[in-house]
């Protein structure tokens, strides 16, 4: 029988790819609820596409999503850029049902919330999906390595990243992904806040997780052992493979896929450490693994109105730098919420207080 599957985030890049994957397993897998954002009438195309279920705030209102409808799906994939369905999704793992997660903000920065669920959480970033995949979790790890391709700026001198336009840090030479994520790896901020995702999901200090570079975005994790053997990860960049095996587990589906490249050549791979003198935003991760789970929340709230503000030209690359630098500074004092309300009860305070600061600038 076909597996029931609610995605947040429908309208989205991952959203849409997990749909293009149940597309080709129509007998395995079958959409229930489709919840989207602002571009109502593609989720409109879809509920009928499927006969399924759809749920947008900007189609609904106030209203809630149906959770009769959520309830009765077998399984979740939460692609969505927001942390907003987060009591839904902890909700749904308190049925004891596994969810596919893709959103690296909701294990940044709510991981103390769904710590307990962490053996219904499938990684769908393709680096941890990979790290998963070749034994992160299992015991005798020695060290594990986040791998990014550089992003747009990599090849840039720091005064041209440092002047970098909207267009060129949204031109990613290997992955077609959402303009946050984007902009993120174009800085490195990406690899950051994975870094913090690797710590939290497979339950590792930070001096065991490094960064390192492999421009093809052929290679997406390698994994140290203590008797000093290494497994590593190869694939084609496409997001297709992590959501695939998330739906999956612990089968593999057929994707049909070319392999990255002949096993005669597997050897010839190129890893390069990160220039954190080009790109200081890369260890930002690490910094706020030192600091706590309070730091590391406001690491992501900061990333997000960092975000905004470089769109509008309201900050340069080292602003970004000096104003995550602050956010994680400031709260390292702070006590993690107790609960889900009171988590977004301090979110909306971070936002609040991090946009004073912005409009003081």
């Amino acid at each position: 029988m076909a597996l029931k599957v609610a995605v947040i985030g429908a309208t989205g890049s991952v959203g849409k790819q997990t749909l293009e994957v149940i597309d080709r397993f129509p007998d395995k897998f079958v959409p229930t609820l489709l919840v989207g954002g602002k571009n109502v009438e593609l989720l409109k195309i879809l509920g009928k596409k499927y006969g399924c279920s759809v749920f947008s705030p900007w189609l609904h209102g106030p209203a809630e999503l149906p959770l009769d409808k959520l309830e009765s799906s077998d399984i979740m994939v939460y692609a969505a850029s927001t942390v907003d369905y987060l009591n839904y999704m902890s909700h749904f793992l308190g049925l004891g049902k596994p969810v596919c997660l893709s959103t690296k903000e909701i294990i940044v920065e709510a991981w103390p919330l769904i710590e307990s669920f962490s053996g219904l959480i499938r990684p769908v970033d393709s680096e941890h999906s990979a790290l998963w995949r070749i034994g992160a979790k299992e015991p005798g790890v020695k060290s594990i390595y986040v791998v990014g391709s550089g992003g747009s700026l990599r090849d840039r001198k720091r005064e041209e990243i440092e002047n970098a336009t909207l267009d060129q840090v949204l031109s990613h030479p290997v992955w077609n992904m959402g303009p946050k994520v984007t902009f993120d790896s174009a800085f490195l901020i990406n690899k950051s806040m994975e870094v913090i995702e690797a710590s939290h999901l497979f339950n590792l200090r930070g001096e065991q997780i490094s960064i390192v570079i492999e421009r093809t975005g052929s290679i997406h994790a390698l994994v140290d052992f203590v008797d000093g053997s290494r497994n590593v990860f190869f694939s084609k960049p496409t997001m297709l493979i992590p959501i695939a095996y998330a739906l999956s587990y612990p089968s593999i589906l057929p994707l049909d896929e070319e392999t990255v490249r002949q096993p005669g050549d597997a050897l010839g791979y190129r890893l390069d450490k990160p220039d954190f003198d080009r790109f200081p935003w890369g260890k930002l991760g690490h910094y706020a693994l030192e600091l706590g789970y309070t730091s590391r929340m406001a690491f992501s709230v900061a990333d997000e109105i960092a975000f905004e503000c470089f769109k509008d030209k309201i900050m340069k690359p080292s602003d970004i730098y000096d104003f995550l630098v602050k956010a994680i500074e400031d709260y390292r004092a702070i006590s993690y919420p107790e609960s889900i309300t009171e988590y977004f009860s301090l979110r909306h305070d971070m936002i609040e207080k991090m946009w004073k600061e912005v409009r003081a600038i």
